[in-house]
């Protein structure tokens, strides 16, 4: 029965590769190669760590226990990665909870991300694996590593599925995963500040310290064994041992009960819990481009309050804008690293078809002439330019007074203005073009993309960023004369960003809306998938 497991699992992984034929398959097997050699240069330059051991054990211990963490939080935060070990869809089926853990553990090390962190555990254990003769040791305990992480993974996830399931569910997951965004930003500071000798210097202490601790925890034992029985320090590698496989152990307990408890039990969620309040129905239709508008618009903003996989990206862009330009900015001209967060804003505009799933179906039954169809788009539009200004310029404010740069604040607001603008028209315009369908039931933890349409998004994503940056060019050029030249180009460059960014928007509405009346069908049938997802 394992085997069937894996022989599925197997066939899932590699299904696009055989569907694909010509151009697209030679593109698939390139992109595969050089993910592969990226990730194999990252395990070599792991495995170089072993010309300095004692460097390569604290460093490796905080490696393998941000892996840990890293595989034990990211299906409550990304509401899931992989919905083939899903346990709800195997409840029905005559299958014993001791056999379908053991397939479920097999599936869950066949996979893209599984093999990356293969690949990254060589290298670790080469590096710990001082002198050759504990090499063994060092790559059993790579091992070990990677089943603590997937079963401590599947173990969480699976406790987390019924919660996850309901809404206060997701807000908990938006929580916490913004919590770890808001932690991992403030390092990333800290270890940014200060000058370049003492970064190193503190750097260097820092880890040590850490390491220090966390060498007593389950992959902190893992990444100290080799090099704890290379000294000969016998009493210290038992209790790492002890330490490292008592934790998979209860790992795997922990897993085996919440597996037959979500198998023998119906989760409680609160779907339904109070009915609805009364609608206003004086606004419920619009008319022309400014009523069809003004009811998208409210509809959109609703979702977005309500929604905790709308209003997370909202929260982590607005963190983002703030601190990027600290980490790639050192003094004046940080007012212009703002236009990063500005691009990410105006993408919350795009897959504006994608998101209804099924449901753009009454769409195209209340939607039926250009001028409503355009006061869609507008609306979509709004709902994402509004807080997108909103954060913009307050990330430009707060860089011009801790830097003290008020003399570019108009030739920044101009560039920044500008790639908003362009990123939301290019975002629209692409959403009728290029649409992919989004999983549209929340009831799956694991449920996080429609398989066979990833690339659809990839592409859709670089056209986004590269139509922003061509509508933005115009404010940005002025920007650059107001460096070199005249502080007189920077107003032009506000003037630019604002006249050519809301043509953009104007034109990219008209756009959007007649391709996506008269590709409606075809649209429909490319979105509609994320509800068998």
């Amino acid at each position: 029965m394992v085997g069937v497991f894996a022989s599925l699992k197997w066939r899932l992984v590699t299904s696009r590769l055989r569907a694909a034929t010509g151009v697209k398959r030679v593109g698939l097997i390139v992109l595969f190669v050089v993910v592969v050699l990226f990730i194999g240069l990252l395990a070599f330059g792991i495995a170089a760590l072993r010309q300095v051991p004692d460097i390569a054990v604290s460093v490796l211990i905080s490696v393998f226990t941000l892996q840990l963490i890293g595989w034990a939080l990211t299906p409550l935060v990304a509401f899931g990665v992989d919905e083939t070990v899903d346990p709800a869809r195997f409840a029905l089926l005559p299958i014993r909870p001791q056999t379908l853990q053991r397939g479920l553990l097999v599936t869950s090390l066949i996979g893209y991300f599984p093999i990356a962190n293969m690949i990254v555990l060589i290298g670790a254990a080469i590096a710990l694996g001082v002198p050759w003769s504990v090499l063994p040791v060092a790559v059993l305990c790579a091992i070990v590593q990677l089943l603590l992480c997937v079963v401590l993974s599947r173990a969480a996830s699976t406790s987390m599925s019924g919660l996850m399931a309901s809404r206060r569910g997701r807000d908990l997951g938006m929580a916490v995963g913004l919590v770890i965004f808001l932690l991992y930003m403030g390092f990333v500071v800290f270890i940014n500040s200060g000058s370049s000798q003492s970064q190193g210097d503190a750097l260097e202490a820092g880890v040590t310290g850490v390491a220090s601790v966390l060498q007593w925890s389950p992959p902190g034992a893992l990444a100290t064994l080799p090099h704890l029985l290379a000294t000969g320090q016998w009493v210290h590698a038992l209790a790492a041992a002890v330490i490292a496989l008592g934790a998979l152990a209860l790992a795997w307990w922990w897993w085996a009960v919440a597996l037959h408890k979500s198998l023998t039990t119906v989760p409680s969620t609160t779907a339904g819990s109070s009915p609805a309040g009364p609608g206003a129905l004086d606004t419920a239709v619009g008319d022309g481009v400014t009523g069809t508008m003004r009811v998208v618009a409210d509809r959109d903003r609703v979702l977005v309050w309500r929604d905790p996989m709308r209003r997370m990206p909202w929260l982590m862009l607005a963190v983002l804008t703030v601190v990027w330009p600290f980490l790639v900015v050192r003094g004046q001209g940080a007012v212009f690293a703002v236009a990063l967060g500005a691009i990410f804003c105006g993408a919350q505009a795009g897959n504006q078809y994608g998101v209804e799933g099924s449901g753009l179906w009454l769409h195209l039954q209340t939607i039926t002439d250009r001028v409503r169809a355009r006061g869609e788009v507008l609306g979509h539009t709004i709902t994402a330019l509004l807080p997108g200004i909103v954060v913009v310029v307050v990330g430009i404010a707060i860089q011009a007074v801790v830097h003290d740069d008020w003399a570019k604040v108009p030739a920044a607001l101009g560039v920044c203005l500008g790639a908003l603008f362009g990123a939301l028209a290019s975002a629209s315009y692409i959403s009728a073009v290029l649409p992919y369908a989004q999983p549209q039931s929340r009831k799956s933890l694991f449920a996080s993309s429609v398989p066979g349409q990833k690339g659809r998004t990839f592409v859709a994503s670089v056209a986004m960023i590269v139509g922003a940056i061509v509508i933005a060019l115009p404010a940005a050029i002025a920007a650059v004369l107001s460096l070199i030249s005249s502080p007189a180009w920077g107003w032009l460059a506000l003037v630019l960003g604002l006249v050519v960014g809301s043509g953009a928007i104007v034109l990219a509405a008209r756009l959007t809306a007649d391709r996506y009346l008269d590709q409606a069908t075809e649209i429909f049938a490319v979105v509609s998938a994320g509800d068998r997802s």
